[in-house]
C-alpha cells in the first residue's frame, strides 16, 4: 500500500514537472499577464498515521455459529460475527468489533473476538451477531438478539442463524 502511494506521488510529480508551460494569455493592450506564482507542494508521508490506539485492555468474546439446516458449507463461505452497543433503539447500533473467519469449515464454527475494553459502557447493552455468506451470497443471518458482556451477559455467545429468505 505504501509503495503504490509513494509510486503514484513520483509518477504525479513527474507529469508535472515534464511538462512546459503553455504561453500567458495576452492582458488589456496585448501586454502578456503575469504568471501567478506555483502553489507549493505538500510532500505526503511515507509512513501511514498507526490506527487509533487502544482505549482499555483487549478482552475477548467466544463462542460458535451454527444452524438447524443440514447443510454443508462451501469452501467459499464466510462467517462475519459482529459486537455492537444496541443501546439505543432510534439509531443504528455502533460496530464495537468485527471478526471475518474465510473458509470456515463445517458448523458449529468456533470464534473469538478481541475487542478494546475501553469501548465499553458498563451502563449500555451489547449484543454479538452473525452472518455466513457463500460466493458473495448472503446465506444465513442472525434473527435473535445475544446479548454478551454487560448487565449480567456472560462473554461468551453460541449463535444460531437462519436462512434468508
Amino acid at each position: 500500500m505504501r509503495r503504490l502511494l509513494a509510486l503514484s506521488v513520483a509518477l504525479s510529480l513527474a507529469a508535472c514537472a515534464g511538462g512546459k508551460k503553455p504561453p500567458a494569455a495576452p492582458g488589456a493592450g496585448g501586454i502578456p499577464r503575469a504568471t501567478p506564482p506555483a502553489p507549493a507542494i505538500t510532500p505526503v508521508p511515507a509512513v501511514l498515521p498507526s490506527p487509533t490506539p487502544l482505549v482499555g485492555e483487549t478482552e475477548t468474546i467466544s463462542g460458535t455459529v451454527t444452524y438447524r439446516q443440514r447443510i454443508a458449507l462451501t469452501p467459499e463461505a464466510v462467517v462475519q460475527i459482529e459486537l455492537r452497543d444496541v443501546s439505543r433503539q432510534d439509531v443504528e447500533a455502533p460496530l464495537v468489533a468485527r471478526r471475518i473467519i474465510e473458509k470456515p469449515g463445517q458448523v458449529p464454527v468456533a470464534f473469538t473476538l478481541d475487542y478494546d475494553s475501553g469501548l465499553i459502557d458498563p451502563r449500555h447493552t451489547y449484543a454479538v451477531s452473525a452472518r455466513i455468506t457463500d460466493r458473495g451470497q448472503l446465506q444465513f443471518v442472525t434473527d435473535t438478539r445475544f446479548p454478551v458482556i454487560t448487565n449480567g451477559a456472560p462473554s461468551t455467545a453460541d449463535i444460531l442463524v437462519v436462512p434468508v429468505r
